[in-house]
């Protein structure tokens, strides 16, 4: 036995293929993300609060009724007018990236509702998944200890309101959410590297999908400038102190 034992561990590459420990904090993450789409009621439904639903049904119904026949407008109900003429109530709050891809996600089932609400629910729930993975490479980054950066990332993501939101058919919820940790994390790698190409297509993708990242984008060039012009008049005061 002991010799077996002994073959094995010397056979050639077998330390590549062990699993990496630095790898495991992100294994351990995705396992706990895994339970979100395993664990949950009848998705396939309206099973949660009112303001739950209301939402997730107005998203459903925006998102169903973008279509080329109505220039990709974005509106609640139609008419006709005294003319003849199509009239829309308009609603055009948020970035219609999410609506689109609502609307490709229900598209395959049709008429099937149940599926295509199951279907829009995952999609949320896969928005909510890839926030909490950005959080947590962004904070290893940071840190520089994966096993903090999935502490801090399990704690912040499995609060009540954030669960039971997380697939909430709506633009302001996980999409949003996705959205922030995806400029978050672009703004460690420019920290971390000077990577700007990087953090400008991320910005602009979050804000495809919502205004939440704007707010940080806004502090995060404020501050910027701020350190900026701090490093500059210290360089102005050491020019004037020399003879």
């Amino acid at each position: 036995m002991s010799t077996g034992g002994k073959s094995r561990a010397g056979l050639p590459g077998w330390r590549k293929r062990a699993p990496s420990r630095e790898a495991l904090p992100l294994l351990l993450l995705l396992i706990a993300l895994a339970a979100v789409f395993v664990f949950g009621n009848d998705r396939g439904h309206f099973y949660r609060s009112l303001h739950h639903n209301k939402i997730s049904g107005q998203t459903l119904s925006l998102a169903a009724n973008l279509s080329a026949d109505h220039r990709f407008a974005l509106y609640r109900s139609q008419w006709l007018t005294g003319d003849g003429e199509p009239a829309y109530e308009y609603y055009n709050r948020f970035p219609i990236g999410p609506y689109v891809l609502v609307r490709l996600a229900i598209l395959p089932f049709g008429d099937d509702f149940p599926r295509a609400i199951h279907a829009a629910r995952l999609l949320m729930l896969a928005f909510f998944a890839a926030a909490a993975v950005l959080a947590y490479l962004a904070l290893s980054r940071l840190l520089g200890d994966r096993r903090i950066a999935l502490a801090a990332a399990l704690l912040a993501c499995s609060s009540y309101y954030l669960l039971y939101y997380s697939d909430m058919i709506a633009t302001e919820a996980s999409t949003n959410f996705f959205g922030v940790m995806l400029v978050f994390h672009g703004m460690a790698a420019f920290a971390q590297e000077g990577r700007r190409r990087q953090l400008l297509a991320k910005t602009a993708v979050a804000l495809s999908l919502g205004w939440h990242a704007a707010g940080l984008i806004v502090a995060f060039v404020l501050l910027a400038l701020g350190r900026a012009l701090a490093a500059r008049g210290q360089r102005a005061d050491g020019g004037g102190d020399r003879p």
